[in-house]
């Protein structure tokens, strides 16, 4: 049972790890999100398998509190994240609009005949 548990908090350490990284570059960064919520993902079902075989009645208190913790603070990051990633893909939405508006308000000069 403490083998699973151990496991368990191993493995919520590595997801919020992940988690913080990926919160600390930002979304303008070089950072790979692809890759992170594949990992994520793939992170996210093991712990899902390992906490199916805990039987957490038996866990100690302590341990419960302190991986409830832990996995509020996860949620919390996953927050922080998706208001970053929201806030980055509005900024690309108004800058594409920008875009598209100053390209259709261009396109109907001819500059051919300016000497």
């Amino acid at each position: 049972m403490k083998q699973f548990t151990d496991l368990f908090t191993e493995f919520l350490m590595k997801a919020i790890v992940m988690t913080e990284e990926a919160v600390a570059q930002g979304p303008e960064s070089e950072y790979n999100y692809e890759i992170f919520t594949e990992n994520r993902e793939r992170l996210i079902g093991v712990l899902d398998q390992i906490g199916q075989n805990i039987e957490w009645n038996e866990v100690k208190a302590e341990i419960k509190d302190e991986t409830s913790k832990r996995i509020d603070y996860l949620k919390s990051l996953d927050e922080k994240l998706v208001v970053q990633l929201q806030a980055y893909k509005d900024d690309v939405q108004k800058k594409i609009e920008s875009t598209h508006r100053n390209h259709t308000a261009v396109k109907g000069y001819n500059l051919t005949d300016v000497k």
